[in-house]
């Protein structure tokens, strides 16, 4: 009998009184709660231990978390393979991002090299590539120009000698590109369009719309050809290589007067103070540039972290941005955002963990120490033409318009404003704009969600929160879920993170656990094959070091020990356990064990829900499929007309996400769960 009989043969009479909320509480005895004492509350707060300062340590630096039980044999090799190719990519970017910053590309080099090692130590994602940005590149030079125009040393740029006055004007820059950086990195922290070309040449035109040519084919081969390369081809590098060897060859800067790099200093720089005086200046501009880098790394990481099923930290990306800005900024680099592109060449080539990161940076600094003298004859077109090439992804955004008219119009009008607002009045106000309008549609929309684990009345088909009246009990094999704020893409990892809390089964854990344990399992089977003398051998060897530890113990627990060796008829099994090299995961076999319960289905009460986004419905269907394979059963009740038609509208229902999981009222659900269960042992 399938689903749909079900519901149709399934039927309920109850008799109960029509209750309103006084008489309701009148008929039941509502649970006391102790309440802690401010001093009681202030105390356990402040309480410290040897396991909480532990944890404040490996939360606060998360590369002693993972670091010390790095699985070098399974992650060296695509981390390896990853940091290279995603260094290759970063040094090209680098030198580009810098011209658009306004600053000599060389401090493009500095902001690739010291932020990525930091953000390695305190980041929590492992596939985000952290430094130089376009878009945060662009608002850096916005405020290096604002602060530092050209106007400034047009007489000292028209005389002769006018080296000096570009290294003055570059030093000037640098030391604002620097406060900036300085100040955005401790608003990180404690918050847990470049200027018109004057004149150009045929040259440098010719120069750049070849480069243009090569690198969007080149792309296009890689983006369409990914599945057959290990790595995508480095056409950056190859560009900016071959167009310098070509202007040395023929010396483009002085015989058709394009501009090239210029002079690339050798070695690290030494760490100097930023100039304080100019953080007044760069406040406004360094609070967009915050939240810009911060939405960009989240945004990234939890992506990431969806597809590889481990969980980011805002709070801690915060941090680790902040720090990573702060002390880089001694060592005069620029604001660190994400990179899109160089996130997804660091993921799709193998990377496992932020070690990819870091042998990056390492690339990069065998530039900066070594090699950098050999790009100063590369033109400046180049990095121009890699910076256009690279906003082909942000700029393709506008075809998302049609999808978003017909999926969600409220995120096509927040994204239609944000738009606007930044073409008017620039990144930095404009995004004020788009975060003050986003704010104002979700106090609007949504209030502060509550979850609740809900039991049933006795006798009724009442179901109510079970923390608040004693005789309210949950039903045995079933959760019912709740909370009441709509589904959409402010709220969806908290609600989320909040069912696998209330339910106390995580299903992303038990998936990972399941298959490490059926990993182990083949291996164990490999070597149960025409092995069995092997358990006599080590059942001696086993019976031998107990008796051998006689002097040490006593001879009762010794033979009790050696009763309890498993023989080899008994329990094969349990000799082939100890497999050499095998690490047995405690928090593996824990979240295997929690799949075990006796759960069967679950619920989730949506009566409360106003609508749901693009987002939410995403979130959503991922979510009833990870239950679904840990053997749990899914059900929506109390879905109201406006939230069902969301669901149609964004295509929520498919041949494996009928309709026959939503009920109009949770008893439904209830006993169709009930019955499909008992019809199921019978």
């Amino acid at each position: 009998m399938d689903d749909t009989e079900l519901s149709h043969v399934l039927s309920y009479h109850v008799s109960r009184p029509v209750f309103n909320e006084e008489s309701f509480r009148a008929h039941l005895n509502k649970r006391e709660k102790r309440k802690s004492s401010i001093k009681e509350k202030f105390l356990q707060y402040f309480r410290c231990s040897t396991v909480k300062a532990k944890a404040k340590l490996f939360s606060f630096i998360p590369i002693l978390l993972w670091l010390p039980s790095y699985p070098i044999k399974e992650y060296i090799l695509g981390d390896v393979i990853s940091g290279l190719s995603t260094g290759v990519m970063q040094l090209p970017q680098s030198l580009a991002y810098a011209i658009l910053a306004s600053v000599p590309p060389v401090f493009g080099l500095y902001t690739s090299f010291f932020p990525v090692l930091l953000y390695m130590v305190f980041g929590t994602s492992r596939h985000v590539s952290v430094g130089t940005f376009a878009v945060i590149s662009l608002m850096v030079g916005g405020v290096a120009i604002k602060l530092v125009p050209d106007d400034m040393f047009v007489d000292s740029l028209n005389v002769t000698n006018d080296s000096l006055a570009l290294s003055e004007r570059d030093a000037m820059r640098i030391n604002v590109a620097a406060a900036t950086a300085f100040l955005t990195g401790i608003l990180q922290s404690f918050l847990a369009v470049c200027k018109s070309i004057k004149e150009t040449n045929v040259a440098t035109i010719i120069v750049g719309g070849i480069c243009v040519v090569i690198l969007f084919g080149v792309k296009e081969v890689n983006a369409r050809c990914k599945d057959r390369f290990v790595a995508p081809i480095p056409v950056e590098l190859i560009v900016v290589i071959i167009s310098t060897g070509v202007s040395a060859g023929i010396n483009l800067a002085g015989n058709y007067e394009v501009d090239v790099v210029g002079y690339i200093p050798t070695g690290l720089r030494t760490p100097v103070l930023p100039d304080l005086s100019l953080l007044s200046a760069v406040l406004a501009d360094s609070v967009a540039i915050a939240v810009v880098a911060f939405s960009m790394t989240i945004s990234m990481g939890k992506i990431f972290a969806l597809k590889h099923g481990y969980t980011v930290n805002g709070n801690q990306e915060l941090i680790a941005l902040g720090i990573s800005n702060f002390i880089g900024s001694f060592f005069q680099t620029f604001p660190i955002g994400t990179s899109m592109s160089r996130s997804l060449v660091q993921e799709s080539t193998g990377g496992k963990t932020q070690v990819a990161g870091g042998l990056s940076a390492c690339v990069v600094l065998l530039v900066i120490v070594a090699f950098g003298y050999l790009f100063e004859p590369l033109p400046q077109t180049v990095l121009a033409a890699i910076v256009m090439v690279n906003l082909k992804g942000i700029l393709k955004q506008v075809m998302d318009i049609p999808l978003l008219w017909q999926t969600s119009k409220h995120e096509l009008t927040l994204w239609s404003v944000s738009f606007i607002a930044s073409l008017l009045l620039g990144l930095d106000y404009g995004l004020v704009v788009a975060i003050g309008f986003a704010i104002f549609g979700v106090v609007f929309r949504t209030q502060s969600p509550k979850y609740r684990i809900l039991g049933q009345v006795p006798n009724t088909d009442i179901y109510w929160d079970v923390e608040a009246y004693e005789e309210v009990q949950e039903i045995p094999g079933i959760k019912i879920f709740q909370s009441n704020s709509s589904l959409y893409f402010g709220n969806v990892d908290m609600y989320m993170s909040a069912l696998q809390e209330k339910i106390e089964i995580d299903p992303s854990a038990i998936l990972l656990a399941k298959k490490s344990l059926e990993k182990k399992e083949k291996q164990k089977a490999k070597l149960a094959e025409g092995k069995k003398s092997i358990f006599l051998k080590l059942r001696k060897s086993q019976k031998e070091s107990v008796i051998r530890e006689v002097v040490l113990e006593d001879p009762q627990n010794v033979q009790k020990r050696i009763s309890n060796i498993p023989k080899p008829e008994e329990n094969q099994a349990s000799a082939e356990a100890d497999v050499p090299g095998e690490n047995h995961d405690g928090k593996e076999q824990e979240a295997f064990v929690k799949s075990t319960s006796d759960i069967h289905s679950l619920i989730l009460d949506f009566s409360p829900v106003n609508f749901v986004d693009s987002v939410g419905a995403k979130g959503l269907k991922m979510m009833l499929k990870k239950y679904e394979q840990i053997g749990i059963e899914v059900f929506i009740a109390g879905c109201n007309a406006s939230v069902l038609a969301d669901l149609e509208r964004l295509k929520f229902f498919d041949s494996s996400t009928t309709r026959d999981l939503l009920f109009h009222r949770v008893h439904d659900a209830v006993l169709h769960c009930q019955y499909k269960v008992a019809s199921e042992l019978c």
